[in-house]
């Protein structure tokens, strides 16, 4: 095979770039009434999905709107596939289609590592795009909209009853129906009832500040441009902290996270009390990165005001997803909350909702909790495995110099299991893109139907 067969991006092998928008189908069963708590990607995933199986699809998000929030994410293969399945189209949307992972030392800039992805469409039947978080949820709110399904907004949730089961709002209302979908983020109300027992935050020791640089100021500075208009995500990895960069929106906007262990912070550190803050100026983004390359010190600089600085807070494993009464789950990061090192938490949302639209398929009230536990049983590893991964890969990027750091760069160029990074090993790359959450689900129904 030859380079002139490999598709461009953004064209798949299989459909020739094109993509058909599946009707929503009757299920031979009578429909569900789901209700969906949290209008995020994961809560609309979930919504599209099961509208187009024909139940009817009720979401409540307390936000009193929708609009510009968030900033940049990741669609890797895994969750592209699915939407591409799904007729979610993507193709109007403003976004980047990512080279790979290029890891950077920190003081000087040199190249550790590349990771390309090559032609993922090809590799794993999906694109790696790189976008904006509010211009996705856009699409999504959209395509959930034309499908029929009910989105409320300003309703916030302040209780359930398990056994109805409900949604029981701030005004006293209880909206009701045959299951709940509980995807209500990673300070979910709901997750201690799930798991019998209360599930305190883990602060990770690390702070994260998040910026958005306008594309243009990078590409006429000629030691910047190539960050924009070669788009990997950049990875500089030092002694307490790492900075990730890619370019969204086809490049008119650079995204940037700068993690940094608090303890290096000195008098710049959050309040115990405090989990975000929106920081006036970048002077301590300045400081704390002056040691760093120029590109990194030209990002700091760039950062202007109003961005965002957080706690990076950790959660034990859930054990239990699906709720004892059999009439409930969780999704998204409300069952599986992730630190942002693996950039694979809206993916898991979306494959937490194909693998719930699949177990839920002829579904009735009587047979909803075997639904349910597949819907744990497929989910639960993967998700986990991630997040252990996530964790791992923290203590990776903020190795100080020494023995321990220049073993990691010279592992990092290997393709075995040795490598610390995960997109490093082909095998792990493989199992992670190439993932299809929805045949995954069918082969774990028909295992059960054979056992019985």
């Amino acid at each position: 095979m030859t380079a002139q067969d490999l598709p461009a991006h953004g064209v798949l092998p299989s459909t020739n770039g094109t993509s058909a928008s599946p009707a929503p189908s009757t299920s031979p069963s009578p429909p569900l009434h789901v209700v969906v708590v949290g209008a995020g990607i994961g809560g609309l995933l979930a919504a599209i999905g099961l509208r187009f199986d024909g139940h009817r699809v009720t979401v409540l998000d307390q936000a009193s709107s929708f609009g510009e929030v968030g900033a940049g994410m990741r669609i890797p293969p895994n969750s592209f596939k699915l939407l591409h399945r799904w007729g979610i189209d993507l193709t109007y949307m403003k976004k980047t289609y990512s080279n790979g992972n290029r890891f950077l030392c920190y003081d000087d800039g040199r190249v550790i590592a590349d990771m390309p992805h090559g032609i993922p469409e090809w590799d794993f039947g999906g694109s790696y795009l790189m976008v904006h978080r509010a211009d996705y949820h856009a699409v999504l709110l959209v395509k959930a909209r034309e499908l029929g399904v009910d989105v409320q907004a300003s309703r916030r949730v302040d209780g359930y009853d398990w056994d109805a089961p409900a949604a029981i709002l701030s005004d006293g209302t209880a909206v009701q129906g045959d299951l709940l979908v509980v995807a209500d983020g990673v300070q979910s109300k709901a997750r201690e009832a799930f798991q019998g027992h209360a599930l305190p935050p883990v602060d990770t020791g690390d702070i994260s500040y998040r910026v958005l640089v306008p594309g243009q100021d990078m590409l006429s500075d000629p030691a910047m441009r190539d960050l924009v208009s070669q788009p990997w995500v950049s990875s500089w990895c030092g002694p307490d902290a790492h900075v990730i960069g890619y370019p969204v929106r086809g490049g008119e906007i650079y995204n940037v996270v700068f993690c940094v262990s608090e303890a290096t912070m000195h008098d710049q550190k959050l309040a115990e009390n405090e989990t975000k803050l929106v920081i006036a100026d970048n002077a301590e983004l300045v400081e704390r990165f002056a040691a760093w390359e120029p590109r990194v010190r030209t990002l700091a600089a760039l950062a202007g005001k109003g961005f965002l600085k957080w706690r990076l807070y950790d959660l034990d494993m859930v054990d239990h997803w699906a709720h004892p009464s059999g009439k409930a789950v969780l999704l998204g990061d409300a069952a599986h909350p992730m630190l942002p090192y693996m950039a694979s938490g809206a993916a898991m949302a979306c494959e937490d909702a194909a693998v719930l639209r699949t177990a839920l398929r002829g579904a009735t009230p009587a047979t909803l909790r075997d639904a349910i536990s597949t819907y744990e049983r497929v989910r639960q590893p993967r998700a986990s495995a991630l997040q252990r991964w996530g964790r791992q890969l923290q203590a990776s990027y903020h190795l100080p110099d020494g023995r321990q750091q220049q073993e990691r760069d010279a592992a990092m160029v290997q393709d075995n299991d040795a490598n610390p990074i995960y997109w490093g090993h082909g095998a792990r790359r493989d199992w992670l893109f190439g993932y299809d959450a929805e045949g995954a689900t069918n082969a774990a129904v028909q295992a059960g139907a054979a056992k019985q």
